[in-house]
Protein backbone atom coordinates (compact mmCIF):
# COMPACT_ATOMS: atom_id res chain seq x y z
CA UNK A 1 0.00 0.00 0.00
CA UNK A 2 1.36 3.18 -0.79
CA UNK A 3 1.18 6.29 1.75
CA UNK A 4 0.72 9.43 0.86
CA UNK A 5 1.97 12.35 2.07
CA UNK A 6 -0.22 15.71 2.16
CA UNK A 7 1.74 19.38 2.29
CA UNK A 8 -1.03 20.77 5.06
CA UNK A 9 0.68 24.30 4.74
CA UNK A 10 -0.27 24.56 1.24
CA UNK A 11 -4.00 22.81 2.02
CA UNK A 12 -3.96 25.42 4.89
CA UNK A 13 -3.30 28.42 2.48
CA UNK A 14 -6.13 27.10 -0.13
CA UNK A 15 -8.89 26.81 1.87
CA UNK A 16 -8.22 30.30 4.08
CA UNK A 17 -8.27 31.69 0.40
CA UNK A 18 -11.67 29.30 -0.53
CA UNK A 19 -12.95 30.03 2.89
CA UNK A 20 -12.85 33.66 1.51
CA UNK A 21 -14.28 33.54 -1.86
CA UNK A 22 -16.94 30.90 -0.37
CA UNK A 23 -18.10 33.52 2.04
CA UNK A 24 -18.39 36.30 -0.79
CA UNK A 25 -20.43 34.08 -2.49
CA UNK A 26 -22.71 33.85 0.54
CA UNK A 27 -23.30 37.44 0.66
CA UNK A 28 -24.38 37.24 -3.05
CA UNK A 29 -26.37 34.82 -2.94
CA UNK A 30 -28.28 36.08 0.16
CA UNK A 31 -28.31 39.50 -1.51
CA UNK A 32 -29.38 37.99 -5.01
CA UNK A 33 -32.47 36.28 -2.78
CA UNK A 34 -30.96 33.04 -2.42
CA UNK A 35 -31.16 32.08 0.85
CA UNK A 36 -30.78 28.59 1.04
CA UNK A 37 -27.74 29.10 -1.65
CA UNK A 38 -26.18 31.92 0.57
CA UNK A 39 -26.66 29.14 3.56
CA UNK A 40 -24.44 26.13 1.54
CA UNK A 41 -21.89 28.89 0.67
CA UNK A 42 -21.60 29.92 4.06
CA UNK A 43 -21.24 26.82 5.71
CA UNK A 44 -18.92 25.45 3.18
CA UNK A 45 -16.76 28.48 4.19
CA UNK A 46 -16.59 27.93 7.64
CA UNK A 47 -15.76 24.04 6.71
CA UNK A 48 -12.59 25.96 4.72
CA UNK A 49 -11.68 28.33 7.24
CA UNK A 50 -11.79 25.11 10.27
CA UNK A 51 -9.45 23.28 8.42
CA UNK A 52 -7.49 26.38 8.18
CA UNK A 53 -7.76 26.51 11.29
CA UNK A 54 -7.10 22.93 12.60
CA UNK A 55 -3.71 22.95 10.20
CA UNK A 56 -2.82 26.38 11.85
CA UNK A 57 -3.23 24.45 15.33
CA UNK A 58 -2.08 20.88 13.71
CA UNK A 59 -0.39 19.92 17.19
CA UNK A 60 -3.75 19.82 18.80
CA UNK A 61 -4.71 17.07 16.97
CA UNK A 62 -4.02 12.98 17.15
CA UNK A 63 -6.72 10.77 15.13
CA UNK A 64 -4.90 7.68 14.74
CA UNK A 65 -4.99 5.64 11.72
CA UNK A 66 -5.26 5.93 8.03
CA UNK A 67 -7.79 6.72 5.80
CA UNK A 68 -7.79 4.50 2.29
CA UNK A 69 -8.00 7.15 -0.41
CA UNK A 70 -7.79 4.49 -3.56
CA UNK A 71 -7.83 0.87 -3.83
CA UNK A 72 -3.75 1.06 -2.86
CA UNK A 73 -2.99 4.54 -1.32
CA UNK A 74 -3.74 5.65 1.99
CA UNK A 75 -2.90 8.67 3.73
CA UNK A 76 -2.97 9.30 7.49
CA UNK A 77 -5.90 9.75 8.81
CA UNK A 78 -4.97 12.67 11.06
CA UNK A 79 -3.78 14.61 7.96
CA UNK A 80 -6.90 13.65 6.50
CA UNK A 81 -9.19 15.17 8.80
CA UNK A 82 -7.27 18.51 8.93
CA UNK A 83 -6.98 18.90 5.19
CA UNK A 84 -11.35 17.72 4.45
CA UNK A 85 -12.74 18.73 7.69
CA UNK A 86 -16.02 16.43 7.56
CA UNK A 87 -19.03 17.89 8.51
CA UNK A 88 -19.27 15.20 10.94
CA UNK A 89 -15.88 15.99 13.19
CA UNK A 90 -16.68 19.47 12.99
CA UNK A 91 -17.43 20.18 16.54
CA UNK A 92 -15.13 17.57 17.56
CA UNK A 93 -12.30 19.73 15.99
CA UNK A 94 -13.66 22.99 17.35
CA UNK A 95 -14.04 21.49 20.55
CA UNK A 96 -10.00 21.02 20.27
CA UNK A 97 -9.78 24.22 18.55
CA UNK A 98 -11.92 26.46 21.82
CA UNK A 99 -8.84 27.08 24.13
CA UNK A 100 -7.14 29.01 20.86
CA UNK A 101 -9.62 30.29 18.98
CA UNK A 102 -12.94 32.44 20.81
CA UNK A 103 -16.05 31.79 19.74
CA UNK A 104 -14.98 28.23 17.31
CA UNK A 105 -17.44 26.48 18.97
CA UNK A 106 -20.62 28.81 18.87
CA UNK A 107 -19.93 29.84 15.36
CA UNK A 108 -19.42 25.93 14.39
CA UNK A 109 -23.11 25.42 15.96
CA UNK A 110 -24.66 27.86 14.04
CA UNK A 111 -22.63 26.76 10.93
CA UNK A 112 -24.46 22.95 11.27
CA UNK A 113 -27.84 24.69 11.66
CA UNK A 114 -27.60 26.79 8.48
CA UNK A 115 -26.60 23.41 7.02
CA UNK A 116 -29.64 21.59 8.39
CA UNK A 117 -31.79 24.71 6.33
CA UNK A 118 -29.90 23.64 2.91
CA UNK A 119 -31.61 21.03 3.08
CA UNK A 120 -34.55 20.91 4.59
CA UNK A 121 -35.56 24.55 4.38
CA UNK A 122 -37.40 26.11 7.21
CA UNK A 123 -39.73 24.69 8.89
CA UNK A 124 -42.57 26.60 11.47
CA UNK A 125 -42.84 22.89 13.78
CA UNK A 126 -39.28 23.03 14.39
CA UNK A 127 -39.00 18.84 13.47
CA UNK A 128 -36.74 19.30 9.89
CA UNK A 129 -34.99 22.17 10.77
CA UNK A 130 -34.49 25.20 13.69
CA UNK A 131 -34.78 28.19 11.49
CA UNK A 132 -38.46 28.65 11.15
CA UNK A 133 -38.75 31.16 7.96
CA UNK A 134 -37.03 32.40 5.73
CA UNK A 135 -36.87 35.54 7.20
CA UNK A 136 -34.56 34.16 10.56
CA UNK A 137 -32.59 32.31 7.99
CA UNK A 138 -31.40 35.50 6.82
CA UNK A 139 -31.07 37.27 9.62
CA UNK A 140 -28.76 34.35 10.77
CA UNK A 141 -26.51 34.05 7.77
CA UNK A 142 -26.22 37.97 7.30
CA UNK A 143 -24.66 38.06 10.89
CA UNK A 144 -22.63 34.64 10.25
CA UNK A 145 -21.32 36.28 7.09
CA UNK A 146 -20.42 39.45 9.22
CA UNK A 147 -18.66 37.52 12.16
CA UNK A 148 -16.61 35.23 9.87
CA UNK A 149 -15.04 38.02 7.85
CA UNK A 150 -14.50 39.35 11.34
CA UNK A 151 -12.82 36.53 12.75
CA UNK A 152 -11.28 35.93 9.42
CA UNK A 153 -9.52 39.92 9.44
CA UNK A 154 -9.05 40.04 13.18
CA UNK A 155 -6.87 36.26 12.96
CA UNK A 156 -5.07 36.98 9.65
CA UNK A 157 -4.98 40.98 9.34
Amino acid sequence: MIELRLNLDDIGKARLKEATAELELAEKFLNDGLIRNAAGKAFQAWKSYMSYLAIRNKDLFNFGGYKRVDRNVRVSRNDWVLAVMPTNMLMEVAGKLAGRVPNVVELTSTALLMHEYQYNGPDPTGVVSRIPSDEVARQVISSFIARVREVIMHNEG
